[in-house]
């Protein structure tokens, strides 16, 4: 279930470079919630996690609840943070291997893509992605 995730990807290294916000801990903290789920192999809360549109996109196209769907997908283990990156209410982490991208909600941080892998030249291949 790969996708070149192009709109979000294409605008964020424009209007993130030099942008800092004190948003930095909140998403770092819901990216590591996130890989520490998938490692724990609770699929049930790394799904909660997840925005609507991307938990509705994984579970269409595995035509299987998210927690199977996300079981399936065999995300890398992320390598330590490279850089964060927030401007407004979209948000990018950078692992070494590894990039998501997060979306803020009413209730918080939510990912909109993960396992995300850049291609030359740009965008990115995600393998959980929302449209």
């Amino acid at each position: 279930m790969r996708w070149r995730f192009t709109a979000l990807a294409a605008l964020l290294p424009l209007t993130l470079t030099g942008c800092g916000s004190g948003q930095d801990e909140a998403v770092r903290d819901r990216a590591a919630a996130f890989h520490e789920a998938l490692a724990a192999q609770e699929w049930a809360r790394a799904c909660a996690l997840l925005a609507p549109e991307t938990r509705s996109e994984l579970t269409s196209a595995a035509q299987m609840p998210c927690p199977g769907a996300l079981a399936e997908e065999k995300l890398p283990a992320p390598g330590p943070v490279d850089r964060v990156d927030v401007f407004g209410t979209m948000a990018e982490v950078r692992y070494q291997g590894e990039t998501l991208f997060l979306s803020r909600f009413a209730d918080g941080w939510r990912l909109l893509a993960a396992g995300c892998t850049p291609q030359h030249p740009r965008p990115y291949d995600c393998a959980v992605h929302g449209r």
